[in-house]
């Protein structure tokens, strides 16, 4: 029987479409000039269980110029703890190779050259790509989408978000939270919820008026490779402050660290193998619920757009 910490092992090493995408590859296929899709779609499997996360895509159907900002330094506590480290420190940090594919997309240094030779990033296509490249190997992989998915393009905007709904339910996603998928109005995210074939979490979304937990599931299910998966949602907590509250008067949301915990204990007391968040609450908020917050495995954070090559423990 394998032991929930090679559980946690395997959800953390296959949860980053960083690792699992070929990244790890690169910088030795780099160097001998073999950058070929076949290799970059390798990756190692172990453990029971792989996690595929997906954030933050804000509508994009077609790869784009991506530049990691300059100076998400961070202060007091967090200056210079990941993600708040950029450019030669990012690279010395985590031992990327200087001038290779993962210091292109994780860095800002040397952008306009390595741009010239790497090109534009992302594009639903090549996500389609890594993902049946993953399934084909792990068919019983977990595919999560942690938000800002449906809404950030002209494409989103004509079809309202209908062009992103289609995109991810052939891709297959298992379940997702959400953020500015609320600014299409309640309406129309309810719409496009009650037609989903994945479920749609959020722990912390609340009737606006009664105060007590909304409709959407808390949490969702997966036993998969011999695991019981257990996948608690939690929106962004701030849309009346980021977003027009007018858009969603029905819902209120908020961090609600209680809450999560009782689900976290709810959740273990059914039996989980492996506790995974799929947040929006952007890293540094995550980061601290993780130290509030006991009996959670793995935070698939989102929101930040801080995409990191290894995991950060907390605790």
């Amino acid at each position: 029987m394998i032991s929930r910490r090679e559980f946690l092992q395997a959800s953390v090493a296959a949860s980053a479409l960083y690792g699992i995408s070929g990244f790890g590859n690169w910088g030795k296929l780099a160097a001998q000039q073999a950058l070929t899709q076949d290799d970059l779609l390798k990756f190692d499997t172990f453990g029971n269980l792989s996690i595929v996360h997906i954030t933050d895509i804000h509508a994009h159907l077609k790869p784009i110029w991506f530049r990691e900002p300059e100076w998400n330094v961070g202060v007091g506590d967090v200056k210079g703890k990941p993600p708040h480290v950029v450019g030669n420190d990012f690279i010395k940090m985590f031992n990327l190779q200087p001038g290779s594919p993962e210091a292109y997309a994780l860095t800002y240094q040397d952008f306009v050259a390595l741009g010239k030779e790497y090109g534009q990033m992302g594009g639903m296509d090549r996500v389609a790509t890594v993902v049946k490249a993953i399934k084909a190997d792990r068919p019983d992989a977990i595919l999560l989408d942690g938000g800002d998915t449906w809404h950030g393009s002209m494409t989103s905007h004509l079809t309202k978000g209908q062009d992103m709904v289609n995109v991810m339910n052939a891709l297959g996603v298992d379940a997702m939270t959400s953020h500015w998928e609320w600014t299409f109005g309640t309406d129309r995210v309810m719409e496009i919820v009650d037609n989903l074939p994945f479920p749609f979490l959020g722990q912390n979304i609340f009737d606006s008026m009664w105060d007590e937990p909304a409709e959407f599931p808390d949490y969702t299910w997966f036993e998969r490779g011999g695991a019981k998966v257990a996948v608690i949602g939690q929106a962004f907590p701030y849309m009346p402050i980021a977003n027009p509250g007018w858009m969603f008067p029905e819902f209120s949301f908020g961090i609600r660290d209680q809450r999560m915990q009782q689900m976290v204990d709810e959740v273990r007391g059914q039996g989980a193998d492996l506790v995974v968040v799929l947040s929006h609450n952007g890293f540094d908020v995550d980061r601290q619920m993780a130290s509030r917050v006991n009996g959670i495995d793995v935070i698939l954070t989102g929101h930040t757009h801080d995409a990191l090559p290894e995991p950060v423990i907390v605790g």
